[in-house]
């Protein structure tokens, strides 16, 4: 209880990996969707929890579960996944290399632009091509028809909500008797006809993980992309450099925004600039407390001069085809190999033969083999 981090519950284990959700993740996210049903009184609140609960929350998971199994794919290890208010966090254990964490933070974001070509791929079968614009209303989804050369969107709300939403929007004449079910027909007269329910949710699932994408590239630690930048400059450099690049940029960013918080009256911003404030200060302190006398923190032991070095390189793996050839190498000569024993055996008995009965008692066949072993002997020497 005293680290409010491990404030969390297991919901589930996949993969071996078990998936908690903290507590804060329930306290801060209801209260957020009853904020944008009371600013979005035209969108319908099942919209809104499906969005900003469901979806995300699958979203930020797989994206976790990425970097998991990036871990993994680099000898590593996967611990836990938690998803909180700002995100999730992946607990993993990897080699102290630039190039093992650069692939375990890279899996994160390279399982957002799966979903994202899984999703426009789905919407493209149907006809349809999704909007790029991460600043876009997702509950007033824009897809382009490339079939029918024009742009449609989702019903913007449902039932009375729609009805209201439209009353403020459309000429007065034209809501006179209206009835929810012409509101795609006057969708259709404002020149953005209706698109299909199945192509909208295509596209707010490719909106929550283009958006997670774009933001996560920020490099500014402790995102995926300040970390992408440490290991970058690691692999140039050095670890020291690296994490204190990626921290400042952290202090940057963090900055900025904090600023477009409080010009924007927005909550989450001050939270999320906060965090990455905290976490890059954190990450230099830990730098620091690293350091001895001499550079190294000698409370370990003389052992601890050895924490920093770089494990001896893994073997290069073997391709497919470099497999296949080895094998078929390994076969032939386990072949040739056989054919050998089987020649000297057959070479002694044909010999013990003719020192019983002499070289006459042999067949014709008998003969041509002993003619053919000893010529090619005679090459060998």
């Amino acid at each position: 209880m005293r680290d409010p981090m491990r404030w969390a519950l297991t919901v589930f284990r996949a993969f071996g990996i078990p998936v908690r959700v903290h507590l804060f993740f329930f306290l801060i996210t209801i209260p957020l969707c009853f904020r944008q049903m009371y600013l979005l009184p035209h969108v319908w609140w099942g919209d809104i929890v499906l969005l900003s609960v469901v979806v995300l929350f699958l979203v930020v998971l797989l994206h976790e579960f990425g970097h998991c199994f990036g871990a993994r794919s680099v000898d590593g290890d996967a611990k836990e996944v938690l998803i909180w208010p700002l995100g999730g966090l992946a607990y993993v254990d990897v080699p102290h290399t630039p190039r093992a964490n650069f692939i375990t933070t890279a899996a994160g974001p390279a399982v957002n632009v799966v979903i994202c070509v899984a999703c426009a791929v789905g919407m493209a079968v149907a006809g349809y091509l999704p909007n790029l614009n991460p600043l876009r209303d997702p509950y007033r989804a824009e897809v382009y028809n490339f079939r029918a050369g024009q742009v449609e969107t989702s019903s913007y709300g449902s039932g009375a909500a729609r009805v209201e939403y439209l009353r403020k929007t459309l000429p007065a004449e034209w809501m006179q008797g209206v009835t929810p079910e012409r509101l795609a027909e006057l969708q259709a007269q404002l020149g953005h006809p209706e698109a299909p329910l199945a192509v909208v949710w295509a596209y707010r699932v490719f909106w929550v993980s283009w958006l997670l994408f774009l933001f996560n590239l920020i490099p500014a630690y402790p995102l995926d992309g300040g970390r992408l930048l440490q290991c970058a400059i690691w692999a140039r450099a050095d670890y020291r450099r690296g994490v204190t690049v990626a921290s400042y940029s952290g202090y940057v960013v963090a900055v900025i925004f904090m600023a477009v918080s409080l010009a924007s009256n927005e909550t989450f911003f001050m939270m999320l600039g906060l965090f990455m404030l905290i976490e890059s200060w954190r990450a230099l302190q830990l730098l620091d407390a690293d350091d001895g006398p001499f550079g190294y923190d000698f409370s370990a032991g003389y052992t601890s001069l050895e924490k920093d070095d770089e494990p001896p390189p893994r073997p290069k793996k073997v391709g497919w085809l470099t497999r296949w050839r080895q094998a078929r190498r390994a076969r032939k000569m386990q072949r040739e190999s056989e054919e050998r024993a089987a020649e000297e055996a057959r070479m002694d008995a044909i010999l013990e033969k003719i020192a019983r009965s002499g070289k006459d008692s042999l067949t014709d066949e008998e003969k041509r083999f002993l003619e053919r072993v000893s010529a090619r002997k005679r090459n060998m020497s």
